[in-house]
């Protein structure tokens, strides 16, 4: 075998892994693109449910504690910004996912 034998057989061997990796990033993104909009989606049908997160942002900060009046409202408005917060973070977070893998398969992007 020649050199141009092996650097066209690496290439190729490196290019298969490239794809497969694009491809579970691909993956991932939309998984995590899809769980932001299915629990966008629950909120916008449940707005109630934020009251899990609320309890439970009211528990570990002790915001009723601060508080004279107790706390319930603002934790239940502090859990909707930080639910909402999250959901953007988890949404770019599988945007990029998908860009990256997108990216990593040969001839999908010329740069």
């Amino acid at each position: 075998m020649d050199n141009d034998t092996k650097g066209s057989a690496l290439a190729g061997v490196l290019s298969g892994i490239a794809t497969f990796l694009g491809l579970v990033l691909i993956g991932f993104g939309i998984w995590a693109l899809a769980g932001a909009i299915y629990t966008a989606w629950g909120l916008v049908q449940e707005p109630d449910s934020i009251s899990y997160f609320a309890r439970y942002f009211l528990e570990t900060t002790h915001v009723d504690a601060m508080l004279a009046s107790g706390g319930e409202g603002l934790a239940h408005f502090l859990s909707w910004l930080a639910v909402i917060l999250l959901l953007l973070v988890l949404g770019k977070l599988g945007a990029w996912a998908v860009t990256a893998g997108a990216r990593l398969i040969p001839g999908l992007f010329r740069d």
